[in-house]
């Protein structure tokens, strides 16, 4: 019975959970090239990957947010399993385009230990 109980748990799928994930970076302070960020080359946008696998930094796939501004911070919402890790990277955009990416940051969901069971009870035979 136990083999027959550990057989469907590996072929059902996991049940994905809606995860709140705020990610959060800090501004560079120059431009690529050494320059200040101001004028021409001020920052416009970051552009903002969020996955539950790593992502390339050589990635084609289009960016999950794009924050218009100089805002720092976003929250998203993806879906995820209890234990699963979630991946971040930023781009830093100006009007000469974007930056390379940022080092991937990463968080795993936490997982719950069990409820407490209910309705125990006990029952006792004496005698044949």
């Amino acid at each position: 019975m136990r083999k027959f109980l550990a057989l469907i748990a590996l072929l059902l799928p996991s049940l994905g959970l809606a995860a709140t994930a705020t990610i959060n970076w800090s501004a560079p302070s120059t431009a690529s090239d050494g320059s200040a960020l101001t004028g021409a080359q001020a920052l416009t946008s970051y552009q903002v990957w969020l996955s539950t696998s790593s992502i390339s930094t050589t990635t084609t796939a289009p960016a999950t947010v794009t924050i218009t501004g100089t805002a720092t911070t976003t929250t998203q919402t993806i879906t995820a399993s209890p234990g699963q890790t979630i991946y971040a990277r930023v781009k830093a955009c100006n009007a000469a385009g974007c930056s390379d990416f940022s080092a991937e940051a990463s968080k795993a969901l936490p997982v719950s230990a069990p409820g407490v069971p209910t309705s125990v009870t006990v029952t006792i035979q004496v005698g044949p």
